[in-house]
């Protein structure tokens, strides 16, 4: 297929959404997440402060919230996760419910070095049982 084909069948995707999917958070997990990442601050750590969850803890939602919206498999010879870029809200803590709705968002092509390149990118919002915006994450993949 061609890249203009596969481009417009990536544009076609534009508004998908999946979720939400909804999280119970628990403090085991907020600490084994911050001693997996290296957090060593109380407040990530201590069971008797909370805790809070460390700001990358948001990324744990995005293979189950986004996983099926971007395309890793064009059929092209290279896939790269590219980037993510997290709006930090509301700390999480120990005892929210957490829900993670993610959106196809964007899909345009550049010329490269290699060639033509094509990018997809997926917004994911999470909230908690408040409402409070805790988080909005956009995850973007370049396909070549």
């Amino acid at each position: 297929m061609s890249h203009e084909a596969l481009l417009e069948k990536l544009r076609q995707r534009v508004g998908e959404t999946r979720g939400p999917l909804v999280r119970m958070i628990e403090a085991g997990a907020l600490i084994r997440f911050a001693a997996a990442t290296g957090q060593t601050h109380p407040r990530y750590i201590d069971k008797s402060l909370g805790p809070v969850a460390a700001p990358t803890y948001v990324s744990t939602f995005c293979a189950d919230a986004i996983a099926d919206l971007i395309d890793l498999d064009l059929g092209l010879p290279m896939f790269l996760h590219s980037d993510d870029v997290a709006e930090l809200g509301a700390p999480i803590v120990a005892g929210d419910e957490i829900r993670a709705t993610a959106r196809y968002v964007d899909a345009f092509a550049r010329e490269g070095k290699r060639g033509t390149m094509l990018f997809q990118t997926a917004e994911m919002i999470l909230v908690n049982q408040s409402d409070a915006h805790v988080a909005t994450v956009r995850v973007s993949a370049v396909s070549f």
